[in-house]
């Protein structure tokens, strides 16, 4: 907001230090935004009340699927207002100002903070309305019942003033750089995961960025004028819209598969250009390539969401975001080199080969298929000896372990190595 204002009241008109600082520090809270909002916009849908006891499977499916809506609904929305919002402000620009639009902006931002605020604490309020007549000890038995583990010790509201001071001095505060790298070790030790990172590094550096570039200069190179890229760039905003909702249906143990064979239409986006010249077939691949792009990143959310411990979640998604948008300007400058060498139209047709190619190598990896990993063994477990498969007395039948135990073993897995 306060960044708005400044280029509302000292922008003259040029590309100059005033621009490229706004468009910094933008993009610094957009940084911090958005793995937040990812983090905190499922805990707002309502649960299962954890006094009713264990949580069934049926109950995990359930969950997962509200969360994987909640994405596809988030996004969506975020993408509707991505066309609406550019179209009223150039509306608003032409009928005043650059400097009132600006001013406009500033104003939107402040309202929307505050409007969020408000909205945030009437709603931590009425969370903490029902814990607040709980004792210590239900909360130590209810926690007991939805890890399987020994209950923890009270902390936060329900403990005593001697018992948070003593929890604030046990778990000091990790510093920033400690904490970003153990957002990559999250993501690096899910095995999908992982792969997914790779191809999202490898796409937006080496075929993304390039194609972006390449993209402009090939329309105008056949005598289209930038109402064509606009509309081309809009149609794939517009896709944008219908994939995040449709990524919000996909569920099911072929998740991963259904997803990436929606990213590989992206490769048939970056191919359109090369292949026709009807403004008319390239608006339809546009579309068809956003339908494909958002889908794919809505179901690869609710994947991380479900594979991450919850208190690792804001790492991870602060990882993803990084992996997903910091090789861009790497991409883009290479790109532009390509350019000295390659016509438009090869850089376009190598984005699009590529993409396709790495996106189909990805399906090979069963945990891909799916999104999702098999359990990851307590790292002080000991490994079967030879001869208990083969006879001896059989092993007693143990009770399967909910989703949350698995999720903190996985954790303490990561922690360990």
């Amino acid at each position: 907001m306060f960044a708005l204002i400044t280029l509302a009241l000292f922008w003259h008109g040029d590309l100059d230090a005033v621009v490229l600082a706004v468009a910094i520090v933008i993009g610094l809270c957009e940084a911090v935004s958005e793995p937040a909002l990812l983090v905190i916009a499922p805990r707002i849908l309502p649960g299962k009340d954890p006094a009713a006891g264990p949580r069934s499977e049926e109950d995990e499916e359930a969950e997962e699927h509200r969360i994987t809506a909640a994405y596809g609904l988030l996004e969506g929305m975020r993408n509707t207002s991505g066309i609406v919002g550019p179209t009223l402000a150039a509306a608003l620009i032409a009928l005043l100002s650059p400097s009132a639009g600006a001013l406009a902006a500033a104003v939107t931002f402040g309202l929307s903070a505050a409007a969020t605020r408000w909205a945030g604490g009437r709603y931590a309020a009425r969370s903490a309305a029902p814990e607040a007549g709980k004792s210590t000890e239900d909360f130590r038995e209810h926690a007991g019942e939805r890890t399987g583990e020994p209950a923890p010790e009270p902390a936060g509201e329900l403990a005593g003033p001697e018992e948070r001071k003593e929890a604030e001095e046990e778990e000091p505060e990790e510093p920033l750089l400690r904490s970003a790298l153990g957002g990559l070790a999250v993501l690096w030790r899910v095995r999908w995961l992982r792969y997914v990172q790779l191809l999202a590094v490898v796409h937006v550096l080496f075929a993304v960025g390039p194609w972006m570039v390449a993209l402009p200069v090939l329309i105008i190179e056949r005598g289209h004028s930038a109402t064509v890229y606009a509309l081309v760039l809009g149609s794939f905003a517009a896709g944008t819209v219908v994939g995040a909702f449709l990524g919000g249906r996909i569920r099911g143990s072929r998740r991963g598969l259904y997803a990436l064979g929606l990213l590989g239409l992206f490769g048939l986006t970056a191919l359109a250009p090369v292949l026709t010249e009807s403004v008319l077939l390239l608006t339809a691949a546009f579309v068809v390539g956003g339908i494909g792009q958002q889908a794919f990143d809505v179901v690869k959310m609710a994947g991380l969401r479900r594979e991450v411990p919850d208190r690792l979640h804001g790492r991870a998604f602060s990882a993803d975001f990084f992996f997903s948008f910091a090789s861009l300007p790497l991409g883009q400058l290479l790109g532009a080199a390509l350019l000295h060498f390659l016509d438009a139209e090869s850089i376009m047709l190598w984005a699009g080969v590529l993409v396709l190619v790495t996106t189909a190598l990805t399906m090979f990896s069963p945990d891909t298929r799916r999104f999702g990993s098999a359990p990851v063994p307590s790292a002080d477990k000991p490994a079967d000896k030879p001869g208990d498969e083969a006879g001896g007395e059989p092993k007693p039948q143990t009770q399967p372990q909910s989703a949350e135990a698995l999720s903190a073993e996985r954790a303490e897995d990561v922690r360990t190595r």
